[in-house]
């Protein structure tokens, strides 16, 4: 029917002869981009890969709290053909595990929900995999979107709330932790995106990170992260 996406084909994935289905990552569709920078930071557990996609757009992949990697044959060119996410509770997540041969405290921690597995499928040079919390996306954005979207936040925040920014152009907002923090996110969220497409992903296990997408024309809006915080003691 009109309107409706197509499934997508399966595959043979890189690892054996089990079939993968090729999705977008975060709703970015990364299949055919190039890898054009890797930049890590071992003491904060900071990994972010830097993508040029085939609309030639920029766009970072940030994975916080990144206790394992492994990224191999980076060469010349280096195309990925799909990013894929493992948590707890998916099936197939454990026997990428073993076949990534990952410590067995890694691996604990992807299975009991602590960590998630990234797998990098490549087309040509650099593949392999990152544990890590949390992943979150910055791109190139329309200055003229970023305002209007600032503008509203800051109308919309209730005291005790507060809005940043980040490189890349993400909206970060972060507010008291509490049995409303998730309701508050859903009434912003509803008033800043309209009728567009809204994506709303719980992060961790807590309910204390949310990622917000908006998507208009088939294209993302703008992207905003919430982060609960604790008062002091």
């Amino acid at each position: 029917m009109d309107g409706e996406p197509t499934p997508a084909l399966p595959r043979v994935g890189p690892l054996g002869d089990r079939l993968f289905p090729t999705m977008a990552f975060l709703n970015v569709s990364v299949h055919d981009a190039e890898v054009t920078g890797v930049r890590m930071d071992r003491e904060k557990m900071f990994l972010q890969v830097e993508l040029v996609l085939h609309t030639r757009e920029t766009v970072w992949f940030d994975f916080q709290g990144a206790e394992d990697w492994s990224l191999e044959r980076l060469g010349t060119q280096n195309v990925l053909f799909d990013i894929r996410e493992w948590r707890a509770g998916m099936d197939g997540a454990a026997e990428r595990c073993a076949e990534w041969a990952l410590d067995a405290v890694w691996t604990q921690k992807v299975l009991s929900g602590e960590l998630a597995l990234y797998e990098f499928e490549a087309s040509v040079g650099m593949g392999g995999y990152v544990v890590a919390r949390a992943v979150t996306m910055a791109r190139t954005w329309e200055e003229s979107s970023l305002q209007g979207v600032s503008i509203e936040l800051d109308f919309l925040l209730k005291p005790g709330w507060k809005r940043t920014m980040e490189d890349g152009g993400n909206h970060v907002v972060t507010g008291p932790a509490g049995p409303e923090f998730s309701s508050e996110i859903w009434r912003i969220a509803q008033f800043i995106t309209y009728g567009d497409y809204m994506s709303l992903e719980k992060l961790d296990e807590a309910g204390h990170l949310y990622r917000l997408m908006s998507r208009a024309r088939k294209s993302i809006g703008f992207q905003v992260m919430f982060r609960a915080v604790h008062p002091d003691p």
